[in-house]
């Protein structure tokens, strides 16, 4: 008898909201992601029963202790499987995608190029693209409107290839441009298509898939061939790539030095982009926030281009970039298939069903975060975070699969974000409706229109006075 009981705990079904046969709470779903998910993960708990999609059984992990024990406790159970076919396509058997030994492998290899020493010797394009940004900034008329996503797509863009490649900001990458774009946009109407043609099948847009990775592929090719044939000399990560080796002195294939190229391509720079301008938008939201720090930057930086060994002193900078990627992750959702039953807060998970982990869900989970729609930037001090579970906040995943690019993306973020707010602020348009559009990335459906309103050194002064007499308060 006490067998059975045990058994059938352990059988439990998780809790989740009606669904469809076949296709599950797909409906729902596709219609407002972001609002669906994270209502069914405060109404039904930390880990939710989406329904079936086919024969597959779709759950959400949204509770952090459940979500710690799949991506660190439990990983080798897990898989991105089927989940990152289409992707598959794009960036080959790369870190991104690759399992088992192979990714340890690649992992192994590449881990050196991330370094904080590595990312250091990148400032210095970093600071120099985003003033070139800011000259040309000066120069449009006071009152003109700018949208914001679209300026910081293209300033990361310009850090990535500059900083991976080598490849200058006045050099024609047009037709690299336009191949992402074309296969970004591919891969985004089929994250919430019903119906999903092959991709073999000769239509229109399946065609302009191809050819976009046919272009993406050839530029990468390209450039990796030139430089083994020394054409070109570089500090860049292709360089370390190419420069590194395992214990028995082996290295990247070439086409492993192709498939992680394009990897991080494909995703070193849209969440970076996308980050900041939800930041610009927030700011611009919470001008109290703003003024703080502007009064930090003042007193930090006087004026002077920030440097790497700046930032550990820009805290409440850092603050401002952590509070905005709690609200709006620029990797929104995850996705993994378990290869084994398991049992995941209590409930049964049957074998190679999907699970969606989604920061956005978590990051605003009430029993966690006080008022989670808020924008608080001094939630992630110290003492406010001691208690939080580690997995309550994981715009980068975690375990041992945690984004490689971590500590470049907010060095870059807290760079770019310095230099700016030393010379603009910058207001939302307030006609201008700003929304959600959850696709690879979180997106913005109809951008963010600005305008810029340069700062004076008088500006610059007042700040630091101020942070100065908040210093001398706090004293007393």
């Amino acid at each position: 008898m006490i067998e059975q009981s045990i058994y059938q705990n352990a059988r439990k079904k998780p809790p989740g909201p009606p669904s469809f046969p076949i296709i599950g709470c797909f409906p729902q779903m596709s219609t407002n992601p972001l609002q669906f998910l994270t209502n069914s993960a405060r109404e039904y708990g930390g880990v939710v029963h989406l329904g079936s999609i086919g024969p597959q059984q779709l759950y959400l992990i949204a509770d952090p202790d459940c979500v710690k024990y799949v991506l660190q406790e439990n990983p080798q159970n897990y898989t991105k499987g089927e989940n990152f076919q289409d992707m598959k396509l794009v960036i080959g058997e790369g870190l991104v995608i690759s399992e088992g030994e192979s990714w340890r492998s690649q992992r192994r290899l590449m881990q050196p190029s991330f370094h904080r020493q590595q990312i250091a010797a990148m400032v210095n394009d970093m600071t120099q693209l985003t003033a070139e940004m800011v000259e040309r900034w000066q120069k449009i008329p006071p009152g003109a409107t700018l949208d914001i996503s679209v300026e910081m797509l293209v300033l990361t863009q310009k850090i990535l290839l500059k900083t991976t490649l080598s490849i200058d900001a006045d050099s024609d990458t047009s037709e690299l441009i336009q191949a992402w774009n074309t296969i970004y946009k591919f891969l985004s109407d089929r994250l919430w298509a019903i119906i999903k043609p092959p991709i073999n099948f000769p239509t229109p847009k399946n065609r302009q898939f191809k050819q976009a990775i046919n272009t993406l592929c050839t530029v990468a090719n390209n450039i990796i061939q030139q430089r083994k044939q020394g054409n070109h000399t570089a500090h860049d990560i292709l360089s370390m790539f190419m420069n590194t080796q395992d214990e028995s002195g082996g290295g990247l294939s070439d086409q492993q030095l192709h498939d992680q190229i394009v990897g991080l391509f494909s995703a070193g720079f849209e969440t970076s982009a996308v980050t900041l301008g939800w930041i610009w938008y927030l700011l611009s939201k919470y001008p109290t926030v703003e003024r703080q720090l502007q009064a930090e930057l003042a007193t930090v930086l006087a004026g002077r281009t920030p440097t790497f060994e700046d930032l550990p002193h820009l805290k409440y900078t850092k603050m401002v970039v952590q509070e905005a990627m709690r609200l709006y992750p620029g990797a929104w959702v995850y996705a993994r298939n378990n290869l084994a039953d398991d049992l995941i807060g209590g409930y049964h998970i049957p074998a190679g069903s999907m699970l969606l982990f989604s920061p956005f869900v978590t990051h605003r989970l009430p029993a966690f975060w006080d008022n989670p729609e808020g924008f608080d930037p001094e939630r992630f001090t110290p003492e406010r975070s001691v208690d939080r579970p580690r997995y309550a906040y994981f715009p980068f995943g975690g375990g041992q699969r945690q984004c490689l690019g971590d500590i470049f993306a907010i060095t870059e973020i807290q760079l770019i974000v310095a230099m700016v707010c030393q010379r603009f602020r910058l207001n939302l348009l307030p006609e201008h409706p700003v929304e959600c559009q959850p696709l690879l990335t979180l997106q913005t459906r109809k951008g963010i229109l600005m305008t810029l309103q340069p700062r004076t050194e008088v500006d610059n002064v007042k700040l630091s006075t101020q942070k100065t007499l908040l210093t001398l308060n706090s004293e007393f």
